[in-house]
């Protein structure tokens, strides 16, 4: 589909802020804040405005240029 001009990306999300996946009892957990520490070089969840704010700038013409990737969103847990 990039010969059409059309993108197709992933993103990875992994310690995103999701209630869903972190509700607010095992995000106020201290065994659960010192797993972040200790796993995700941010330290903390990465919050969902700034996952939007990543999605829609893979929307926009200054992202044309990214075709089949897949983009982890997770604090730096994956180059630990």
């Amino acid at each position: 589909v990039a010969p059409h001009q059309v993108q197709v990306n992933a993103i990875a999300q992994n310690f995103v802020e999701n209630p869903t996946y972190f509700p607010p009892e095992v995000q106020a957990n201290p065994k659960f804040q010192q797993r972040l520490a200790r796993e995700v070089p941010l330290g903390r969840l990465v919050g969902a405005r700034e996952d939007a704010a990543f999605a829609a700038y893979l929307c926009s013409d200054a992202a044309n240029c990214f075709v089949g990737q897949v983009f982890p969103v997770c604090g730096g847990w994956v180059a630990r």
